[in-house]
């Protein structure tokens, strides 16, 4: 699809159109670089309720790309993306815990939210699990 038929679809608020257009502009495909459009769009398609939008929010808070660096907003993105059973988010979550980005650290959520992302098809959870319990 071109840009000014996305731009209009993503304008309407179209949630596959955010996410494609958000995605272009996060890695500059087919447009400039727009860091804070991108997080515009992401809102817009997680207000929607899109797991991936939400996930992908939040890995912009934790990072302050295109907004103001909150890790505890992105870990409630990232929450909110796990509990629709995102994976990648649950990972993501794991990762919080256990470094205590966003979240309190704790060894004993980083762990559930691994398992979690394990179960849910994400293969660098078990690494990750086997890194915690090395720890310990």
């Amino acid at each position: 699809m071109d840009a000014p038929d996305l731009e209009a679809l993503a304008a309407a608020g179209h949630v596959p159109a955010c996410m494609q257009l958000a995605k272009r502009l996060m890695r500059g495909r087919g447009t400039a670089r727009d860091y804070e459009r991108a997080v515009e769009l992401f809102d817009t398609a997680a207000r929607a309720g899109d797991a991936d939008a939400l996930y992908r929010l939040g890995k912009c808070y934790l990072k302050g790309l295109g907004c103001r660096r909150d890790p505890s907003g992105g870990v409630s993105c990232l929450e909110q993306a796990a509990r629709l059973g995102h994976a990648g988010a649950t990972l993501k979550l794991g990762e919080c815990f256990e470094q205590g980005t966003g979240a309190p650290k704790s060894a004993e959520m980083a762990a559930y939210w691994y398992r979690k992302a394990a179960s849910r098809g994400d293969s660098r959870a078990y690494g990750h699990l086997c890194r915690l319990a090395r720890a310990r």
